[in-house]
């Protein structure tokens, strides 16, 4: 007989984690923080994830140009949107030490002493949800977790 978990579409199972650490996250912010993050539009989290994703691989930030392709905005519009990110304290834009006509956004330094706090909570709350596996699964869950995160830098072309 099956349980109610079997019956689960993969991307809920997925979602489901994921929202889980993303509360986590939550509980681990302070009130300015939380407050800080709550103004922002649903776009700029993206606009954010998608710098801090890229940058975890190329630390120098990530092409403007990307950014906006990524993105699917228009170049206007993303650098509309990163002057406005800016003025919240939360990227920094800065030249290309390689080509001067390239613009690199990067996540502000002082966000992501910030953000210290909330990547501890999700740290906490991904060691949990691990917690209920074997040592040999934390092993197979870490070669497929790298598996999966390898085809998505390739897919994006990360």
């Amino acid at each position: 007989m099956p349980s109610r978990y079997d019956d689960l579409q993969k991307i809920d199972k997925m979602r489901s984690i994921t929202d889980f650490i993303s509360r986590a996250a939550m509980g681990g912010m302070s009130e300015s923080m939380r407050k800080k993050l709550y103004k922002l539009s649903v776009r700029q989290c993206a606009v954010m994830a998608n710098i801090r994703r890229y940058t975890l691989l190329h630390p120098e930030g990530i092409p403007m140009s990307a950014l906006a392709e990524r993105a699917g905005m228009s170049p206007s519009a993303a650098s509309h949107m990163i002057d406005s990110l800016m003025s919240q304290g939360m990227v920094e834009r800065h030249q290309s030490p390689s080509d001067r006509r390239a613009v690199l956004v990067t996540i502000a330094k002082s966000f992501l002493e910030i953000s210290e706090d909330i990547n501890q909570a999700q740290q906490k709350a991904i060691d949990e949800l691990r917690s209920v596996l074997t040592p040999e699964e934390q092993k197979i869950h870490d070669i497929v977790l790298d598996k999966l995160f390898a085809a998505v830098v390739e897919q994006e072309g990360i």
